[in-house]
């Protein structure tokens, strides 16, 4: 007798309503405690899973946002990037097609809240997830008895990999998944954990693991409730001597002598090592130290750290550039480095700008640095905001928008988007996701997934990762690894 055809369910279609009903991620998290998520996860929710054999197809995720979505816009994910895209209904989009992969119950269905960019030569090799009727309907139904179906949604699975752990982070209206970069113990999260916001979970069938978090802000498998912090990001068992700091952290000040210094990282004080300015470590009794609390350097060998960026080789010209950072010569030329930033003198007037990174002029006028980075001049409308060269309000209308530059919103049509670019809206610029403009009539240029334009012409500048490439021409400037690449007035390169 052949058996039974599984009924399956289709979800419905996407609806902005769901996605501007989620809430911030403390907020969802805090909700989750109150509702004890956990506990249910690990008992009806994984039973319903379980049970329909969906284990390795489907898992939850805590329903969040980190930022407002336009009712014409969908949050797309390209590679580690997820960011607002304006398409439409139809999954089709230019170079492939946009998938669901993270679903919700609302108005009594599952809806599509994030999707996934999936180029057209990969579209024959995704499996598209299949949701049988009985395990939604079931599910719909614990969630809803539980009061979780506003704070829990379904995602396709993705194994947790404790060794390769990821973190989110976003700036703007762009959310970047980024390796995690320390570890911190392995303290399991308990309900008095501090600001840990777990973002994901999948189920096993291993006893003592039934629940994993991955991916995430913490992604690690657990022990016995089957959660554990990991690589100090998000906060841990208070108990246990494990707290968070501003939010960001964990650091324990216990026997080991590890603590959190303004909330970034932890330092271990027995053997040398220690925390400056809460960024970074350096061991100090073979030569290493930090400077600023950001890079260390070793002087024995004529490497040195120049404010906290950087180390540079000295040698018969001065200092060259390494690991993809501009030191200074400190020479005739009156090179010097400012706040950890290339700087030069170029004339009487003191400072300017050099390898597209600003100085500060510290004179009559008002300029100066603000924390290494080009501060304004105060007297005609220019001011620093958070460090940040600001802009100028006045009858041009350019203004600053969150302390960074903004455009200036006139006939031309330059106009803001998102406080990072300005885009003109006249003879074909436009911007892109907020980040970049880009140009699509005879020159070439074109967006490449709303991060850079590229011209690809006679003159050899092209795209190279979506970053903006340089010319490879007779004055020697070339791009590597799709970053520009330039070349000094002595002949020195720059390499990045």
């Amino acid at each position: 007798m052949a058996a039974a055809a599984v009924q399956t369910y289709t979800p419905a279609s996407y609806d902005h309503r769901a996605v501007d009903a989620m809430t911030d991620v403390d907020v969802a998290a805090q909700r989750l405690q109150e509702l004890n998520g956990l506990d249910h996860m690990k008992s009806c929710i994984r039973d319903v899973f379980m049970k329909h054999g969906v284990d390795k197809v489907f898992g939850v995720g805590l329903l969040h946002r980190h930022y407002d979505v336009a009712p014409n816009e969908k949050i797309i994910e390209l590679g580690p990037v997820s960011s607002p895209w304006v398409v439409g209904d139809d999954e089709v989009v230019t170079g492939g097609s946009v998938l669901p992969h993270t679903w919700r119950v609302f108005d009594g269905e599952l809806k599509p809240t994030e999707f996934r960019f999936v180029p057209q030569r990969d579209l024959p090799n995704v499996d598209r997830p299949v949701f049988p009727a009985a395990f939604v309907k079931e599910l719909i139904g614990v969630l809803q008895e539980t009061g979780l179906d506003e704070v829990l949604g379904v995602s396709l699975y993705e194994a947790g990999d404790p060794d390769n752990e990821t973190m989110e982070v976003t700036y703007g209206r762009s959310s970047i998944v980024i390796p995690s970069t320390g570890l911190i113990g392995s303290k399991v999260i308990g309900p008095q954990g501090f600001e840990a916001f777990q973002a994901a979970w999948t189920f096993s069938k291993k006893e003592g693991e039934d629940l994993i978090a991955h991916h995430g802000i913490c992604a690690a498998m657990g022990v016995d409730d089957g959660v554990t912090a990991r690589h100090g990001i998000c906060a841990a068992k208070a108990e246990g001597g494990v707290e968070a700091r501003h939010g960001i952290c964990a650091a324990k000040a216990a026997d080991d002598g590890v603590t959190a210094h303004h909330g970034i990282c932890a330092a271990k004080m027995n053997d040398g090592v220690n925390a400056l300015h809460g960024i970074c470590a350096a061991k100090a009794e073979t030569g290493f130290e930090a400077r600023h609390g950001i890079c260390a350097a070793k002087a024995s060998d004529g490497v040195n750290s120049r404010h906290g960026i950087c180390a540079a080789k000295s040698a018969e010209d001065g200092l060259k550039a390494q690991h993809g950072i501009c030191v200074a010569k400190a020479s005739d030329d009156g090179l010097k480095a400012h706040h950890g930033i290339c700087a030069a003198k170029a004339s009487t007037d003191g400072v300017t700008s050099r390898h597209g990174i600003c100085a500060a002029k510290a004179a009559e006028e008002g300029m100066t640095a603000r924390h290494g980075i080009c501060a304004a001049k105060a007297d005609d409308g220019f001011a620093a905001r958070h460090g940040i060269c600001a802009a100028k309000a006045s009858k041009d209308g350019i203004n600053a928008r969150h302390g960074i530059c903004a455009a200036k919103a006139a006939d031309e049509g330059i106009t803001a988007r998102h406080g990072i670019c300005a885009a003109k809206a006249a003879e074909g610029i436009k911007a892109y996701h907020g980040i970049c403009a880009a140009k699509s009539i005879e020159d070439g240029v074109k967006a490449h997934h709303g991060i850079c334009a590229a011209r690809i012409a006679e003159d050899g500048i092209k795209a190279k990762h979506g970053i903006c490439a340089a010319k490879a021409v007779d004055e020697g400037m070339t791009a590597r690894h799709g970053i520009c690449a330039a070349r000094l007035s002595n002949g020195d390169a720059i390499k990045v």
